[in-house]
């Protein structure tokens, strides 16, 4: 299929400007090997455009990379087309890539719709193991865009690292540690340990106090984490006295 219709011997030109621009994430769609000018095409210009399509606000515009990437590479025009919200946007790109068109060179992809592009799309996409470095990447991060056969079809963009705040004077009432390298060790590696140390501060927990604000609080956070391939929770936790 095509991306934006990439001749062949401009995909490694494409690939490139991902390696080096990738900060989400990005998905090189793949070429199917005709000369057919399109998007990538310089449009007499006798530069090759690489166009992205993007949601929210990936920061690569914004921080200048483009330009400065461009900079380095006087034929290279870089273009990108953002779309608000994911939701509008993730829709449109299934479509583009049941029906082999419309797309982008390269597709930002947003992490919990990773899983079901590698499992249902990934013939779609280049294999982007040959240009990126699995050291350069966290090793779930690497992982959440590879399929089963070794075929990685995105690259991560960005990490969203999760902290929690904890109340040391309801933790010492609780029995609980209250030392804050101690305290991360009671639930290190499992979203399970972190419910037990929920029960274990209910036990002796002071009089109107829970161990989270809300459900939400707990279970936002660890379904994208699952989502995401890792099980590691965050680093403290948090109380606050219910409101009478």
């Amino acid at each position: 299929m095509r991306a934006a219709r990439i001749p062949t011997a401009r995909k490694a030109l494409v690939l490139a400007a991902v390696a080096t621009l990738g900060a989400g994430l990005l998905a090189g769609c793949a070429d199917d090997g005709g000369d057919e000018a399109g998007s990538s095409s310089g449009g007499g210009s006798g530069k090759t455009k690489i166009t992205l399509g993007l949601f929210g606000a990936f920061g690569f515009e914004e921080a200048g990379l483009y330009k400065e990437y461009e900079k380095l590479h006087p034929d290279i025009d870089i273009q990108q087309t953002v779309v608000e919200r994911n939701e509008n946007y993730y829709p449109a790109l299934v479509n583009h890539l049941t029906t082999n068109s419309g797309l982008q060179d390269i597709q930002g992809v947003e992490v919990g719709n990773i899983a079901e592009v590698v499992q249902t799309q990934a013939d779609k996409l280049v294999d982007l193991s040959e240009y990126g470095k699995e050291s350069d990447f966290l090793d779930w991060k690497w992982k959440q865009a590879t399929t089963e056969d070794g075929r990685t079809v995105g690259l991560g963009t960005d990490v969203g690292p999760m902290a929690v705040c904890y109340r040391k004077d309801m933790f010492e009432k609780a029995g609980l540690p209250t030392d804050r390298e101690e305290v991360g060790k009671l639930w290190a590696g499992s979203w399970d340990k972190f419910v037990e140390v929920g029960r274990d501060y209910q036990k002796n927990a002071p009089e109107g106090t829970t161990f989270l604000d809300s459900p939400v609080v707990c279970s936002t956070p660890s379904s994208a984490v699952r989502r995401s391939a890792s099980t590691t929770p965050p680093a403290r936790s948090s109380t606050r006295r219910t409101p009478p």
